[in-house]
This record gives C-alpha cells, sequence and structure tokens, in this order.
C-alpha cells in the first residue's frame, strides 16, 4: 500500500519537474537569443573615456571596422592580446579600437601605457561605471570582443582568448 502512494507520488511530481525543467530552459533560451540579436547591430551606449570624456554609439567611425574589447587589466588573456596587438598595430591603422574595463580609472591608463596603445589616434581607451555596458549585453567573460562593420553590423563575436591575429584574418577574409 506504501509502494502504490509512493509511485503516485512520484507520477505526479517526476512530470511536473521536468515540465519546470524545460519552460525554465525555454526562458532562458529565448533571453540569450533576445541579447544575441541585440548584438547584430552597434548597441547604444554610454562610457566615460580615460581622458574624462565620454564615448557613445555616435562615436563610432563610418568608414572603418570597429572593434570593442571588453577587457580587465589583471587578466592574463587581456593582457596578451594588448601585448600582440602593440607588435602588429601599425598594419591595423584604419580599425577603430574601443578598450572597454570596469576597473578603475587609473588601472585602464597604466595598462593603456603599458602596451604603448595610449598614444593611438583610432585607440579609444573607456570605463564603463557599474559595468553596465558588461551586462547590457550579456556577456559572461573577459576578453569579449565585438566587431562590426563599416555599417555598424556584427562580423564576428567572440567571448574568451583569441590571437589578435586570428580575429583579425578571421572578419578580413569576410569583405
Amino acid at each position: 500500500m506504501k509502494n502504490k502512494k509512493t509511485l503516485k507520488i512520484l507520477a505526479a511530481v517526476i512530470p511536473l519537474c521536468l515540465i519546470g525543467l524545460l519552460v525554465y530552459l525555454f526562458y532562458n533560451f529565448q533571453k540569450k537569443k533576445e541579447k544575441t540579436d541585440a548584438l547584430k547591430n552597434a548597441p547604444a551606449f554610454h562610457l566615460t573615456t580615460i581622458d574624462g570624456g565620454t564615448f557613445t554609439q555616435e562615436n563610432l567611425a563610418e568608414d572603418q571596422i570597429k572593434i570593442i574589447l571588453y577587457f580587465s587589466p589583471d587578466c592574463h588573456f587581456c593582457q596578451s592580446e594588448a601585448k600582440e596587438l602593440s607588435t602588429v598595430y601599425d598594419h591595423y591603422q584604419n580599425i577603430q579600437w574601443i578598450w572597454v574595463a570596469s576597473e578603475p580609472l587609473n588601472e585602464i591608463k597604466e595598462f593603456a601605457r603599458k602596451y604603448h596603445l595610449n598614444t593611438q589616434s583610432n585607440m579609444y581607451w573607456c570605463h564603463d561605471e557599474m559595468a553596465t555596458f558588461y551586462r547590457k549585453l550579456g556577456m559572461k567573460t573577459v576578453p569579449y570582443i565585438l566587431v562590426y562593420d563599416k555599417n555598424n553590423h556584427l562580423l564576428k563575436r567572440n567571448a574568451g582568448a583569441i590571437k589578435i591575429e586570428k580575429l583579425l584574418t578571421s572578419f578580413d577574409e569576410k569583405k
């Protein structure tokens, strides 16, 4: 008698748990899809540059490829990417580089100086106070890289480490 009662309870609970799990997974998939769809065109944003100015989507160059790199000065992968970029930068001056971090301004400035990327005219160093840009785009890791074409359409999205040369050749072939 006790076994039959247990079986009846399990027969009701297990399908309910499975239905709940399916609803949860579907909901999370939809949220992720919405955030990914929002990246198809360069999103609206408002950031502070390391010199105290403002950088928004209006500052994105109309005639250049744009690369937005969300980074952390403490991230070893980010350091490696900056070091690599500093050696090949001369070949890619036709790209607008936007480096964004939520760490304190002095750490961002020091990072830019350390890799000799702070004086480049097409390199922008921005502070994302309270990581609002990071959360808005649904980023989960650093480095996080978004590459947009001249019309602000997404060419490539990369979460995690990638060699700069590999990144640059991946969209260079799509021209």
